[in-house]
Formats: structure tokens, C-alpha cells, sequence
């Protein structure tokens, strides 16, 4: 049974289990009750816990427990008497219930199906569903079984009742009761699982797991499932029923991580409050937040905010930045304000120029809001338009001297100088224009005096220079 993680705004959990026990924790998120009562219960389980354990994990509907347990039961006592008559040893009792599992419940591998459920339907299983029926038909047996966990894998080891040592059951196999002893099972083994068995010696890859972490694999598989198709609510619920059942550093870990992927899958739908609403659902826990959801509940609040401001609600966008101002840091804070105000002043320079947006302007940059080259964009802006009125209203002459009229800092920016010198050449060409005509006429002196009256308000202006000198030449 394989799994994938994939790490930044969307996680899929790693299929592995940390037996690390945290203390006692209130779990806030959709839980199930029965997942903290399996939790209080010391282990081992007797047999009837954990059929109930190990189906519930398995997402069996509660109408359908009692027909999987009358299963089980049939099995368990077919079990009993095969062995009634005889006098055997755990390890042998141990190997005729691997043998009767793949005989006579078990029909086809597959490394997905990791439900006791559906395995009971259909015989399907994977290393967990098939460890799992193992450990409880052996349970009925009375016999010490637990589960192995070795890198993405799951299998069983039994404890002979005489103290020797622990005989490994690879659960997957016909033959994979003590493995290491049979040359024919590696071959069988790794071309059925993809897998390659893990002997005893290499400890550094074998993890011991309890009852309550077998279940936990199911549950875990179960939440990869549902991140793979999206269903980040489902894996959510599975992750924080895992956590009430083994209260594991591990599931705490994942656990994270599913409200990690959710509050993401909202985030990248545009549902901003539902993903800030459900990191917060899980802050009333007993544990401090991790440093990742705190990132990403105050990238949300920016996000949401963005959006709205992006649509022209000022307004809005400043009232969510309120509301959630104190999971922000104090530099978002202060950018969001600033965009804010930012976007309120583009709104007044959209409605043209007045005293009071020249204001509003001067205003923002003295604060920090807008950057001079900001300002000067806005200006330019408001002081164009306001200029085109006038000349469509009198002349460009009132244009001109209007734009002339602005701050002498704006004049030093190459969109001023560019704006002004529009105005000056079309002033120039009216000057030009209505000179033309007296020259023409022979009326010198007129022309002269019109130039030069040009000239006076745009010195060195070519054009109007260029008309003096013809006068010049005429005369």
C-alpha cells in the first residue's frame, strides 16, 4: 500500500506511524465519540473490540456492523474447530490461520483496498486489511500478535507462548508465515506487493504498532484516499478520529496537515472565511498551533482582502482587515492598510480633478501611502484631464497655464514634461495657425507681436521662432 505526499498549499499525508503518545488532548474537530472511548481502553483488545475497532476505522455503516461481526464469528469458530482435536503450538495455531485466511477469505491483491470491510465483501487486500483479520482471528486464538510497520508496508509478528523469538507473518502471502526460513516466498512475495520483505536484524526499519496504530493505518489510508480526490473534509474528519484513537505525535502531525489541505482547498477556491473558520475551529484544542497555519490563516485574511479590494469595495475589504486584524502581524497589517487607502485614493482620482483629491494626494505620499513616483502618476493623471476640459472649454493657452500652474516638483517628472510639452507644441501650432494668415496678408507687425506674445510663455519654442525669422526675411 503506496502513498504520496505532495507539500506546499496542498498536503498528502506520508503513510507513517510515530507510536509517540502525546498527553491527553481535546480533539475540536468533527471526531466521533467512539474514537476516544477505543482510546481508553488498554491494550490488548479482546477479539470483540477489535473486530468492532478495526470496522468502525474502516468507514462501516453501523447497520452493517452486526452482519461483518456474525462473518468474523463463522470464521473464528471454523478456526476452532480445525484445531479442537488437536494439540498444537502457537506457532503452528499461528500458520494455519495465515493458511486459512488466503484459502478461504482472501481471493485478490490490492494495494489500495486497505478497508476490513470490503475485504469480508469481496476478498480483496492490501499488507493492512490483511494484517488486521491476521491479528484478530489470531486474537480468538489467544495468541500474542502485533503489527510491524516497515517503509510503506505492514505486516504481523507472533510471540511464541514459549518466550522464544518473534516469528514474523507476512500476511500478504500463502507462505509468509516465517518468511526467512522459505525460498520460495521472496520471489512470490515482491511480485505480488512490490515490496521487499525486511528481516528481523534490520531494526532501523521496523516499527512495533499496537492495536490502536493498526487501526490507525486504516484510518490513515483512508484520509490518502479522500486527499487524492479532493475530498479534504472527509480526510479531515478521518485524521482527527485517528488522533482521538492513538493521540500519536505522528497523527497529531497529520492531523495538522489535513486542516492544512482544507483551509488550502478553500483558499483556492476563493472560500477564504470557510478556510480561516476551520484553522480556527482547531485552535480551541488542547496545543499550541503550528507555525504553518498560523502562516496560512493570516495569508487567507490577506487574500480575502486582496479579492475584495480587487472588485472596488473599500469598504468591505477594510471591515474583514478589522475583524481579523489580530491574527495578522504587524507588516501585513500595515500593507493592507496601506492598499486600502491606496485603492480609496484611485476611487477619488477616478472622479477628476478638485482642490481636495490634489489634497488627498499630497496627503498619501507625505504618510507613506504612495510612493512619489505614485504620486506623480496620479497627479499627471488628474491634472491631464482637468487640462483637456479647459481647452475643449476656452484654448489650449488655459490649458497650458493651468498645467503650469501645478507643483514645480511635478515638473521635474518625465510623464509632466511629456504632458506639458503636448500642450506647449498645440499652443504653439494655434499661435502659428493665426499668425500665418497676417504674414500672408503683409500685416508684420501684427504676427510680430502674436509671437512674440507666444514666445513670452514658451520660450525657444522652434515653430514660433522659425515664423519671426520669415517675418524677418520678408520685411
Amino acid at each position: 500500500m503506496k502513498s504520496g505526499m505532495m507539500r506546499l498549499s496542498i498536503i498528502f499525508t506520508l503513510f507513517f506511524f510515530g507510536t509517540t503518545v502525546l498527553s491527553a488532548l481535546e480533539i475540536p474537530y468533527q471526531s466521533d465519540i467512539v474514537f476516544s472511548e477505543f482510546s481508553a481502553i488498554p491494550e490488548p483488545f479482546g477479539t470483540d473490540q477489535l473486530i468492532k475497532m478495526f470496522l468502525i476505522s474502516s468507514g462501516t455503516d453501523s447497520e452493517s456492523i452486526p452482519v461483518y461481526i456474525q462473518i468474523l464469528e463463522k470464521h473464528i469458530q471454523n478456526l476452532n474447530e480445525s484445531v479442537k482435536d488437536k494439540k498444537t503450538e502457537s506457532e503452528e495455531e499461528g500458520e494455519i490461520v495465515l493458511k486459512y485466511m488466503h484459502e478461504n477469505i482472501l481471493s485478490s491483491y490490492n494495494y489500495q483496498q486497505t478497508r476490513l470491510n470490503i475485504l469480508l465483501d469481496d476478498g480483496s487486500y492490501n499488507c493492512v486489511s490483511s494484517a488486521v483479520l491476521y491479528i484478530l482471528l489470531t486474537r480468538s486464538f489467544g495468541l500474542q500478535v502485533y503489527g510491524i510497520h516497515s517503509s510503506d508496508h505492514a505486516f504481523c509478528s507472533l510471540q511464541p507462548s514459549d518466550g522464544s523469538e518473534a516469528i514474523d507473518v507476512e500476511t500478504t502471502n500463502l507462505w509468509g508465515f516465517n518468511p526467512g526460513l522459505k525460498k520460495d516466498f521472496h520471489s512470490d512475495f515482491t511480485n505480488k506487493t512490490g515490496y521487499i520483505y525486511v528481516p528481523p536484524g534490520d531494526y532501523s526499519d521496523r516499527s512495533q504498532l499496537g492495536d490502536k496504530d493498526m487501526a490507525g493505518l486504516i484510518l490513515q489510508n483512508r484520509i490518502v484516499e479522500n486527499q487524492k480526490r479532493n475530498r479534504y473534509d472527509k480526510a479531515l474528519e478521518l485524521a482527527a478520529n485517528r488522533l482521538a484513537l492513538t493521540q500519536s505525535e505522528q497523527a497529531e502531525k497529520d492531523y495538522f496537515d489535513s486542516v492544512q489541505n482544507l483551509a488550502a482547498w478553500h483558499n483556492r477556491l476563493h472560500e477564504y472565511e470557510a478556510g480561516i473558520d476551520v484553522i480556527q475551529t482547531v485552535t480551541t484544542g488542547d496545543y499550541d498551533l503550528p507555525d504553518f497555519l498560523i502562516q496560512t490563516r493570516y495569508q487567507m485574511v490577506y487574500n480575502f482582502c486582496g479579492t475584495i479590494l480587487n472588485s472596488g469595495n473599500t469598504e468591505k475589504a477594510e471591515t474583514v482587515m478589522i475583524r481579523y486584524k489580530h491574527f495578522l502581524p504587524d507588516t501585513l497589517i500595515e500593507e493592507l492598510t496601506f492598499l486600502i487607502e491606496e485603492k480609496k485614493l484611485d476611487h477619488i482620482i477616478k472622479q477628476g480633478y478638485s482642490e481636495d483629491s490634489v489634497l488627498q494626494v499630497h496627503n498619501a505620499l507625505s504618510t507613506g501611502i504612495i510612493t512619489e513616483k505614485r504620486a506623480s502618476e496620479m497627479l499627471v493623471y488628474l491634472y491631464a484631464n482637468e487640462a483637456e476640459k479647459i481647452a475643449l472649454r476656452s484654448n489650449y493657452l488655459e490649458g497650458l497655464l493651468f498645467l503650469k500652474g501645478s507643483e514645480s516638483w511635478l515638473h521635474e517628472t518625465k510623464d509632466f514634461i511629456r504632458l506639458l510639452s503636448v500642450y506647449e507644441q498645440n499652443y504653439a501650432v494655434t499661435i502659428h495657425n493665426t499668425a500665418f494668415p497676417m504674414i500672408n496678408n503683409g500685416r508684420y507687425e501684427d504676427a510680430a507681436l502674436l509671437l512674440q506674445k507666444g514666445l513670452d510663455i514658451i520660450p525657444g519654442n522652434q515653430l514660433l521662432l522659425n515664423d519671426l525669422r520669415k517675418i524677418e526675411s520678408a520685411q
